[in-house]
């Protein structure tokens, strides 16, 4: 399993956990239904809000690729989750690198990222942190909703 991390931290952090099987990240079916994905800092800020509604519509065609997806709010359980997936490959920012260098498997920060089905997985971690780090930020009762029916 290849596990992507990734922190979006504005006032609130937001961390983002998302897993896949190798061989379906490289499959036609997901590199496809990926093939719009944006580093969402490199969105121009007005394309930020349509941009994020256009995730969340399409995130459930996404989604059933993905073998885990998970939202944190701390960096408390960030080293017992990714240990509990016993993940082959761990991509993780650089800023959450720190943390889980150490967790028995190979750990990439961001920066070194260089396949396109790593680098795809990773937009994926990051759109959802920042969809969820705004949603918390604007919304929380409706970032609790959101949580819970992804969790499902």
């Amino acid at each position: 399993m290849v596990v992507a991390v990734d922190r979006s931290s504005d006032g609130v952090t937001v961390i983002a956990v998302v897993g896949v099987e190798e061989h379906v990240l490289k499959s036609r079916g997901f590199l496809y239904e990926t093939s719009w994905l944006e580093h969402f800092r490199k969105v121009p800020s007005k394309r930020k809000r349509g941009y994020l509604v256009k995730f969340v519509r399409r995130f459930p065609r996404i989604s059933r690729y993905l073998t885990c997806v998970k939202i944190l709010r701390g960096v408390d359980q960030l080293r017992r989750l990714v240990e509990c997936l016993e993940p082959a490959v761990v991509l993780a920012d650089d800023k959450l690198y720190g943390l889980i260098k150490d967790v028995g498997a190979q750990v990439v920060p961001e920066r070194s990222v260089r396949r396109k089905h790593h680098r795809r997985l990773m937009l994926i971690a990051d759109n959802l942190a920042n969809y969820f780090r705004v949603l918390l930020k604007t919304n929380p009762k409706r970032f609790n909703e959101e949580l819970k029916r992804l969790e499902k």
